[in-house]
C-alpha cells in the first residue's frame, strides 16, 4: 500500500473520490494504484503530482509495501 500517496490524496482533497472528481477519472483506479495493484504512465504521474502539489512526482508512487 502506498500511505503517503493515500494520505497526499486526503489532505489536499478530503478523499480519494474527491480527487478522482477532480482528475476526471474513476475512483478504482486511484484505489488500485494506492493498493499497488495498477501502474501510472509517466504521463499519469506527472498529473497526478501537479493535482497533489508535489514535486518531483516519482517521491509519491514509490510503493511501500503492505
Amino acid at each position: 500500500m502506498n500511505r503517503r500517496l493515500k494520505a497526499k490524496i486526503v489532505e489536499k482533497y478530503g478523499s480519494q473520490w474527491q480527487f478522482s472528481r477532480a482528475i476526471g477519472i474513476h475512483e478504482s483506479i486511484i484505489s488500485g494504484v494506492i493498493r499497488g495493484r495498477r501502474a501510472l504512465s509517466e504521463e499519469d504521474r506527472k498529473v497526478w503530482a501537479h493535482a497533489l502539489e508535489e514535486e518531483p512526482a516519482s517521491s509519491l508512487f514509490e510503493f511501500q509495501g503492505v
